[in-house]
């Protein structure tokens, strides 16, 4: 009579020889290093932006009654702009909203 062996091939499959679990250790670790070099790159400069060149800026001081489209207004006559877009300037530059009422002796930064 005739005997029939029957083998388990999913079990063979799933056992890895000690090579391939170096191998596979080896390129978990090099793959490990790699990333940190590439994320440690990043890492000093952080908060360091572009240096910019310092520009030269105006500073006005705001008198009684006087508000940011009567800055705004001679800004942009003399510079051809539309009041408009130096108002926003002047805001950004600022920190100021458009509900901000300005104080006698405030200093605005013109750009």
């Amino acid at each position: 009579m005739k005997t029939m062996k029957i083998y388990d091939h999913q079990l063979a499959a799933k056992q890895t020889s000690k090579k391939g679990k170096v191998a596979r250790l080896a390129v978990t670790i090099l793959l490990a290093f790699g990333i940190g070099v590439y994320a440690g790159t990043g890492i000093g400069n952080i908060g360091q932006g572009p240096t910019v060149a310092a520009d030269d800026v105006d500073v006005h001081v705001v008198e009684d009654g006087e508000t940011l489209w009567d800055i705004a207004r001679s800004v942009a006559d003399a510079r051809g702009e539309d009041i408009r877009e130096t108002i926003y300037e002047i805001q950004i530059n600022n920190g100021l909203q458009e509900d901000d009422n300005l104080q006698p002796g405030q200093r605005i930064i013109i750009r």
